[in-house]
């Protein structure tokens, strides 16, 4: 069955919209195999192949995740594209099962290339918050909505238009080592942001507890949400061991006179917040991850919050940096965030620091909530009843996947930002008139060093393939390396990137250069 152009066109149009929700437009779950696959099918005019299409790539992609800034074969549009050509074979599942891996290979490939290529709208960003021109910040970032619109574009309509054949083709002709050297580079870029998040606090002071979030993710391989806890043990012990007699906070009821008298921000602008968390990932990066995206959605706060061009230009080039939290958890650092910034804007003593700092001490065990109960697990379960049903051609099945997910989506969102207002709120309440501000500022440094340093070890992946012969006995460098210290390199990257960044103004962007130098030479010379 061959498809006209214009048919292709717009199937191809309907196919990028429903991939572009993953990262443009409120990570619905829409695009997901389970479900995209029988609506593909249900507008083809073939449900029962879309059920099993959907089903079978479901089930086939169940395990591999985009978790953090990992890129595995895409499982959303090599579910979609499969759908097509099994319809397009006659209602053949097998055809558009057989060819998931090679499709979602190519369309993981042309992802990679957007995240890179949001750098460069990230980098524009900073200028015009800079300048203040944030309507033109907004666009920059709203602009991610195309170009992950296009990535998925291109590679539908090629392989819906020129067939099966070409993708095989494609995938085939790519050189190795291009392929292989971005994938090298996608993981030593995220070294930036380590290091750019480490500039932000007071690392000087506290660097201890960067390493032993480090050391801790290395030899005991603690995940972030362990570490994050642990540091938060520690945190607390060292503030119960330095408080000496009554240092109490404020009463309740002084709490509560206060919050009506300093309240700046009313339900409105949490709503509008709210509402533009769902376009927070748009300018998703390889550098900062969603750094944009978060001064995206916070940006109409900030602007009533701070009413002084000079504060305002220091509030929004504050939050453009690194930041990386699953989608429905992060509403919550969100809400937070902006109980800091209304305090701060009011006068009293809350620091740059301090909501940095916040900010990164909340992002790690979040995440991990987010990526491991949210989307590893409860994704997971109702993918796998959902295709159970499909698969036996029931088309419930994608109903029963995509409304948990879709009110899970909503209601993460919502509460966290209310209830991480209010925390937030709570929280500085009763830090005024005390001493336990230091101690806060204290322990979210500790709490985000210690995070930062098991990050370097989750985001940060660079490795050398030199080996040699010595002695007839051959030497694997990467294994004399970890032998030292395992994860030396990233952590000797991003101590590095960090110098460079204290060091010179404009590093950042040969830094950038860098790693693409590195990791596409790297392996085409075979180093890394």
């Amino acid at each position: 069955m061959e498809i006209e152009l214009i048919s292709a066109i717009l199937l191809s149009g309907f196919v990028a919209v429903l991939m572009t929700e993953n990262y443009g437009y409120g990570y619905w779950m829409i695009s997901r195999p389970i479900f995209a696959g029988p609506l593909l099918g249900l507008i083809m005019g073939d449900l029962q192949t879309g059920l099993i299409v959907g089903a079978s790539v479901e089930l086939m992609f169940m395990g591999v995740l985009p978790i953090g800034g990992s890129v595995p074969p895409n499982a959303q549009i090599a579910g979609l594209i499969g759908t097509i050509f099994a319809i397009s074979a006659g209602g053949k599942p097998e055809v558009g099962i057989a060819l998931a891996l090679p499709i979602g290979i190519l369309a993981q490939f042309l992802i990679m290339l957007a995240w890179n290529f949001n750098i460069y709208l990230v980098h524009r960003a900073d200028n015009a918050l800079q300048e203040l021109n944030l309507k033109r910040a907004e666009r920059l970032h709203l602009f991610g909505i195309i170009v992950f619109f296009t990535v998925m574009f291109i590679p539908t309509f090629l392989a819906v238009y020129f067939g099966s054949e070409f993708v095989n083709n494609i995938v085939g002709s790519m050189p190795s080592w291009f392929m292989e050297g971005l994938k090298i580079t996608a993981g030593i870029l995220p070294a930036i942001g380590m290091a750019m998040l480490l500039k932000m606090m007071n690392f000087k002071k506290f660097w201890s507890f960067f390493l032993i979030g480090f050391v801790l993710a290395v030899y005991l391989e603690l995940n972030v949400l362990s570490i994050a806890l642990l540091g938060l043990g520690i945190a607390v012990s060292i503030t119960a061991v330095g408080t000496k007699g009554n240092d109490s906070g404020i009463s309740r009821d002084s709490s509560r006179k206060s919050t009506a008298k300093t309240t700046i921000l009313t339900r409105k602008d949490l709503m509008k917040t709210f509402f533009r968390t769902f376009f927070s990932m748009t300018s998703i990066n390889y550098e900062r991850y969603g750094s944009l995206g978060f001064c995206y959605a916070i940006l109409p706060a900030l602007k009533k919050l701070y009413p002084n061009n000079q504060d305002l230009k220091e509030s929004v080039v504050r939050h453009n940096e690194f930041f990386n939290c699953h989608p429905y958890t992060s509403n919550a650092i969100i809400g937070v965030t902006l109980a800091l910034e209304e305090q701060r804007a009011q006068g009293n003593p809350i620091t740059s620091d301090t909501i940095s700092s916040t900010k990164a001490a909340l992002m790690g065990p979040l995440s991990g909530i987010g990526d491991s109960v949210f989307k590893a697990t409860f994704m997971t379960i109702f993918a796998a009843i959902g295709a159970g049903l499909a698969l036996d051609g029931n088309s419930l099945g994608p109903i029963i996947f995509i409304v948990p997910n879709v009110l899970l989506n909503i209601f993460s969102r919502y509460y966290g930002i209310v209830y991480g207002y209010q925390f937030g709120v709570s929280l500085i309440l009763k830090m005024k008139d005390s001493d336990v501000l230091n101690k806060f500022v204290q322990g979210a440094t500790i709490v985000g060093l210690m995070v930062t340093g098991s990050m370097v070890v989750n985001f940060v992946k660079v490795a050398v393939a030199a080996k040699w012969n010595f002695g007839g006995k051959e030497i694997n460098l990467q294994e004399l390396l970890d032998s030292i210290l395992p994860g030396l390199l990233p952590l000797l990257l991003t101590l590095g990137f960090l110098w460079a960044l204290l060091k010179y103004q404009k590093a950042i962007y040969w830094l950038i250069l860098l790693c693409f130098m590195v990791g596409l030479a790297g392996k085409f010379l075979g180093v890394v």
